[in-house]
């Protein structure tokens, strides 16, 4: 699994197709999650949200999407509990989080196939010739 923290991760620039980004690159090389950005967003509460995906994946157990899915409404919740990393404390109980431009940009995309990557073909071999 590969979270991207980073602003507009799952954008292209140039062909505009997002078939054509870092995150669809990664899913073609054998990730079996990748969770990117459509968009820039601000520093501050991108760390809150990587600190609370985090979370939900490791204590809570969640899969990806589900870990992803809690997170957004953890932010969309204006009482919810803060993370307990203590960095993050102030960040984290600032009165904005509940707007979509802050969390909405992060998207999950996962690999029907995981952990398997595309079969090796010699020159002038198509990948579905069996040998």
């Amino acid at each position: 699994m590969v979270v991207l923290g980073a602003c507009e991760t799952d954008l292209s620039t140039r062909d505009h197709d997002e078939a054509l980004t870092l995150a669809t690159a990664l899913i073609a090389r054998g990730s079996t999650d990748v969770v990117a950005s459509r968009w820039a967003t601000q520093d501050s509460a991108t760390a809150v949200l990587m600190a609370v995906i985090h979370h939900h994946l490791t204590a809570g157990g969640h899969a990806p999407p589900d870990a992803l899915h809690a997170t957004q409404l953890w932010m969309l919740n204006p009482d919810h509990p803060p993370p307990s990393h203590p960095t993050l404390h102030h960040e984290a109980t600032r009165p904005d989080l509940h707007h979509p431009h802050l969390w909405a940009a992060f998207t999950h995309q996962s690999n029907p196939r995981p952990n398997s990557h595309p079969p090796k073909t010699t020159p002038g071999q198509r990948a579905t010739d069996q040998r």
